[in-house]
């Protein structure tokens, strides 16, 4: 199958009860990045367009395959979309609802005095399933006509779609959420653009984390000609692979141990790992600044005496964490199938008292078409041969992991994509291996430069939280990037600090890192440059399909 805005950036969880820097608390879900923002500049001085139409007039519309359901004028203020909480501070606003057949429900927003002449589809989480209201309400804020969409099922059924009643793959459902539902949902959004400003948007933006990072990067790949920027955060690619390899902690857990490490067990050998890594970057701070670079055997983290029995591991438990660090191995354990979480990272996401929902499902209806399989079935051996049957079944449909992005770059496209080293969900050396391919089959860093850059964000957690600075300010370098041809040759990065005050760090391209200078506060990013980094290829190296 072929195919200048500051955002301040907070996580949007779809079933999160608490901040996911609390992973103890963490349940089912892939977060998408959604963005509070705080005005809504322009690059040029332009009149702002005024409505063309009345929006009720656009329930006469007819789109192909398409039902609008709603077409309906919010005055500025307070609104409460349907099921969500109410939303404040919006301007006034043209509310569209449509239904693409079968069922992919889309909404668009389109501010009725302040459009900024741009588009902004907004991406979701996990499975998705919902629209996602508090992103739409953020993008009209700062005057873009915005959109999302549920990708074609309700969030209630999680990844059960996937599969029919008579136990056979509902393609249909699992191609609209793959790619469909984003496709249609650009077409739709920009002729309702077109036609209800009497003009098209001048420049059209993509943010999303997690699934919206892989729903971003699925527009890159297969339909270039929709975004002219693109932020592309923790990107769920490779969900053929890395969606599988969030079940191996469990299964390793299981046939080593007989079921799962203590969380406080889990919390000190993460903590012993930050600590014997902390400082090889020249900073301590509570964070490793490249996972990679770090080799820490949780055999030094095994009871001996005077220790404390709750915290210490034995060393069946040390060994079962070195296997989930390391990552998901063939059968006879030699060559590495997926990776593994990063030292530093917390174990309690993948590795807790039960499996993942969203890998869970993953097995149950995707791979194995059996609601009642039970996964504790599973061996280490038997691993591999699940792993390869959900590439076999699902890597053309939405692995979104192809590296010839030549259409892309030749039209100009820009895209920044970034992922924090300490993800708790998504294997940061996928995103990685990605953009290694990338550069391989792309003419090297000189050249993937002008259109795509990758920042590594050392101790940040998945989309946002983590003991390191979180990137500020995405958005706005990616629009200065396409609109004023200024590439970013660094983010910042910003966090508070528990006893007042805060830290700030640059966060360099790959392959450079940022580096302290030595002299001045390490709290302060103004004392750090960015310097070239030393990357072993075999840190992202796998084997079989996608591999480099």
């Amino acid at each position: 199958m072929t195919r200048k805005v500051a955002f301040s950036v907070v996580v949007c969880v779809a079933i999160f009860a608490i901040p996911i820097a609390l992973a103890p608390a963490m349940t089912a879900t892939l977060s998408s990045v959604t963005h509070d923002i705080p005005g809504a500049a322009i690059h040029e001085t332009r009149t702002t367009p005024s409505p063309a139409i009345n929006c009720a007039d656009l329930m006469s519309l007819r789109l192909a395959e398409t039902t609008i359901t709603a077409a309906e004028e919010i005055p500025a203020g307070t609104y409460t979309p349907p099921g969500s909480p109410p939303l404040t501070n919006l301007p006034a606003f043209c509310r569209v609802a449509l239904t693409v057949a079968p069922q992919i429900r889309i909404e668009v927003w389109m501010p009725k005095e302040t459009w900024n002449q741009r588009y902004l589809g907004e991406g979701g989480g996990g499975y998705a399933g919902s629209i996602s209201y508090f992103g739409l309400g953020a993008g009209i804020r700062a005057g873009y006509a915005t959109a999302s969409t549920d990708t074609g099922h309700p969030a209630s059924v999680g990844g059960t779609f996937a599969l029919n009643t008579d136990g056979t793959l509902n393609n249909q459902l699992i191609l609209d959420f793959a790619e469909r539902s984003l496709h249609e949902m650009v077409r739709k959004a920009k002729t309702l653009i077109t036609i209800y400003y009497r003009r098209p948007a001048r420049y059209s933006y993509w943010n999303g984390c997690s699934t919206g990072g892989r729903q971003g990067l699925m527009a890159v790949q297969r339909f270039p000609e929709e975004y002219d920027g693109l932020v592309i955060a923790a990107p769920a690619i490779n969900w053929d692979r890395f969606i599988p390899a969030e079940l191996w902690p469990e299964i390793v857990m299981r046939e080593e141990l007989g079921g799962p490490i203590s969380a406080a067990k889990l919390n000190a050998v993460t903590n012993a790992a930050i600590a014997a890594c902390d400082a090889e970057d020249g900073v301590v701070d509570g964070v490793i600044n490249d996972p990679r670079k770090c080799s820490y055997d949780p055999v030094a983290s095994v009871c001996k005496e005077g220790s404390d029995p709750a915290t210490c591991l034995t060393p069946a438990e040390a060994e079962a964490v070195r296997k989930i660090w390391d990552g998901p191995t063939d059968r006879v354990g030699k060559k590495r199938l997926w990776f593994g979480l990063e030292r530093g990272a917390s174990l309690l996401g993948l590795a807790g008292s039960a499996p993942f929902p969203i890998a869970l499902t993953h097995f149950q209806y995707w791979i194995r078409q059996d609601p009642s399989f039970d996964w504790r079935t599973l061996t280490e051996a038997d691993f591999e041969a699940d792993f390869r049957e959900s590439q076999r079944k699902f890597n053309d449909v939405i692995g979104t992991d192809d590296d010839n992005i030549q259409r892309f770059r030749k039209r100009g496209g820009k895209m920044i994509i970034w992922h924090g080293e300490a993800d708790q969900l998504i294997f940061p050396r996928g995103t990685l291996n990605y953009y290694q391919r990338l550069l391989n089959g792309n003419g090297g860093v000189k050249h993937v430069d002008d259109f795509a850059r990758l920042f590594m964000a050392p101790g940040v957690g998945h989309c946002a939280g983590g003991a390191g600075p979180n990137p500020v300010g995405v958005f706005e370098a990616v629009v200065n990037w396409v609109e004023n041809d200024v590439a970013p040759d660094k983010l910042m990065a910003s966090r508070a600090l528990s006893g007042g005050g805060g830290r700030t760090r640059p966060l360099c391209p790959y392959p450079k890192t940022a580096r302290w200078t030595g002299v001045g506060s390490a709290d302060d990013a103004a004392n750090f440059v960015c310097v070239d980094g030393e990357h072993n290829p075999r840190d992202f190296r796998i084997t079989g399909p996608g591999s480099n």
